[in-house]
C-alpha cells in the first residue's frame, strides 16, 4: 500500500543519514489528497493511524495527527508541478551547507549529471513579509517561481535549495523523490570537496547532455 511505502521512505531519511531527530519529512500524492509525516513524531513511531491525510484543494486535515509544519510547501509544489507525486524535505549536511552559503550546487561531473540536468538551483530569498505571513507556503512559492521564471522542467531538476534553510526534492513517485534526496547529498559532498581541491573546475556541457539524456527523456538508452 502507498501509506506503507510512505512510512518506509520517511524512515529511510534517518537510515540514510539525511536527517537527525525529526528534521525532515516525506509526502506523496494520493488522488486529491496528500499523505505526509505528522509534525514532531519520531520516525520509528510512524504508523498508518498517525500519518496525516490532507485535502490538496481545501488543505483540510482529513485524518491522522497534525501534519508537518512544512505541509503548505508540499501542497504548493503539488498544485504547480503537476507531474510530481512525492516530495522530500531534509536538512542534510552538505546540501544545507550550500543552502546556508547561498550558493547553487554546481554540476562538476557525470555523477551529478546522471540525475540532475545542471546546477542544483538556489531559489530567491524570502522577504520580511513573506517570512512573517504564510512562511511555509511562500517557501513553496519561491521554488515554483524560480522554476517557472527560468523555464526549468521539475522532472529534469528534481531538487531545489532554499537559502539559509535546506533542500526539497521530488519525483514522479516516492522511490524517485527519495533517490533524488540521497543522490543530492552525495553530490553536494563531492562538489564541496572538489571545490576545496580546485576552486575553478570546469565541466563539459556536451558531457552533461550525454549523461543526463542517456538516462532520461525520449532517447534514453540506459537500463533494461
Amino acid at each position: 500500500m502507498l501509506i506503507d511505502e510512505l512510512i518506509q521512505c520517511n524512515q529511510s531519511l534517518q537510515k540514510e543519514n539525511l536527517v537527525i531527530y525529526t528534521w525532515g519529512n516525506v509526502s506523496c500524492r494520493e488522488g486529491k489528497y496528500i499523505l505526509i509525516k505528522p509534525s514532531g513524531v519520531k520516525f520509528d513511531d510512524l504508523s498508518k493511524e498517525n500519518i496525516s491525510k490532507i485535502d490538496i484543494s481545501s488543505e483540510d486535515l482529513i485524518s491522522g495527527y497534525k501534519p508537518s509544519v512544512d505541509t503548505p510547501t508540499h501542497i504548493h509544489l503539488y498544485k504547480n508541478f503537476k507531474n510530481i507525486n512525492a516530495v522530500v524535505h531534509t536538512h542534510s549536511k552538505y546540501a544545507t551547507i550550500f543552502a546556508q552559503a547561498k550558493k547553487p550546487i554546481p554540476c562538476l561531473g557525470t555523477t551529478h549529471a546522471d540525475y540532475f540536468y545542471g546546477d542544483i538551483p538556489l531559489v530567491d530569498d524570502l522577504s520580511y513579509d513573506e517570512i512573517e505571513n504564510n512562511y511555509e507556503q511562500n517557501t513553496g512559492k519561491k521554488i515554483v517561481q524560480y522554476f517557472k521564471k527560468n523555464s526549468i522542467d521539475p522532472l529534469n531538476m528534481g531538487a531545489a535549495l532554499c537559502p539559509s534553510h535546506g533542500v526539497f526534492t521530488w519525483g514522479k513517485d516516492l522511490s524517485s523523490a527519495l533517490k533524488n534526496a540521497i543522490v543530492l547529498e552525495y553530490i553536494a559532498e563531492v562538489a564541496y570537496k572538489t571545490l576545496v581541491l580546485n576552486p575553478e573546475p570546469n565541466f563539459n556541457k556536451e558531457l552533461l547532455d550525454k549523461h543526463f539524456l542517456r538516462k532520461h527523456g525520449k532517447k534514453s538508452y540506459y537500463g533494461q
